[in-house]
């Protein structure tokens, strides 16, 4: 039998699972209305009420509308971060089987968060003081840690030595454009890129160009 102090823990849990999920929902609808109108353009009121909440809720919680971008984008990457980690169970894997199963994870993630490459581009536009945020706290850290993988991939041979910017935005804009551009290949191609066969099957491609070479010279 449940201990009294159970019955008088779950309401408070159940409102702090409330109090989530509608966090959640108000910086998942910012993070959409950001990535399609810009920030100029999107509006604090509209972000309300598609996420279904009082107005004041946001100003209270967010404050103003730089306050909501930025607590938006910090949940942008926390769960980038969360979608992307290796598996504990992967942990011993060597760097070349990581960054493999990385990008895996990585194109899966685009294809869920096609919001997230729209965002950055609204801002590179603009080079707005918020892309400088945002490079600041988050893009610069993950950089580095990737620089630290792509390093002993090229001493590895895995790949030629290459200028380190040039190989990360390859890497970042081949998982992300075909998602990012999803209306064009519809237009262009008839394919929804939603498709979880099409999403697999662009990770499959990109694991083949990227990384055949290695059987070959193995």
């Amino acid at each position: 039998m449940p201990a009294a102090s159970d019955n008088r823990d779950a309401p408070g849990q159940r409102r702090a699972s409330q109090k989530a999920e509608t966090r959640a929902r108000i910086l998942q609808c910012a993070l959409e209305s950001f990535a399609a109108r810009g920030f100029a353009g999107a509006s604090v009121r509209d972000i309300a009420a598609a996420a279904k909440v009082n107005h004041g809720l946001i100003r209270y919680h967010f404050g103003d509308k730089d306050g909501l971008w930025k607590a938006a984008v910090t949940f942008l990457f926390e769960r980038l971060h969360e979608e992307t980690a290796i598996p504990a169970a992967d942990a011993e894997l060597n760097a070349y089987e990581q960054t493999r199963a990385r990008l895996r994870r990585y194109v899966a993630y685009c294809a869920r968060h096609p919001e997230h490459a729209r965002i950055m581009v609204q801002e590179s536009i603009g080079d707005s003081e918020r892309l400088r945020w945002a490079v600041e706290h988050f893009i610069g850290p993950d950089h580095e840690e990737l620089a630290t993988t792509l390093e002993r991939l090229m001493a590895e041979g895995v790949y030629p030595r290459v200028p380190l910017h040039s190989l990360v935005y390859i890497l970042s804009a081949a998982a992300q454009n075909i998602f990012m551009l999803a209306a064009e290949v519809r237009h262009s191609y008839g394919i929804d890129v939603s498709d979880p066969a099409v999403v697999e099957a662009h990770a499959d491609t990109l694991l083949t160009l990227l990384f055949e070479h290695r059987s070959r010279h193995a």
